[in-house]
């Protein structure tokens, strides 16, 4: 279901600054909610891994390029 947004803009400018900081808190709760329930949907995988997916892991790991998790999370100032 599409929103115009030039009906969303109306109603957003007529809010008190107040209402509008509140009113964005909530759609970025709704669009963290929306991206969990993505993440919820998604089954589980739990099945051993090829030798073929094995192999490649292996190679990622030699791979110069790669980086570590907290390596990842410090870049992105997670």
């Amino acid at each position: 279901m599409a929103l115009p947004k030039d009906q969303f803009d109306h109603l957003f400018n007529q809010l008190p600054e107040q209402d509008k900081k509140s009113l964005l808190d909530y759609m970025e709760y709704l669009v963290a909610r929306a991206a969990k329930k993505a993440w919820d949907d998604i089954p589980e995988v739990d099945e051993p891994l090829t030798d073929e997916e094995k192999a490649k892991l292996a190679r990622a790991k030699e791979d110069d390029e790669s980086i570590s998790l907290e390596d990842l999370k410090s870049e992105l100032n997670l």
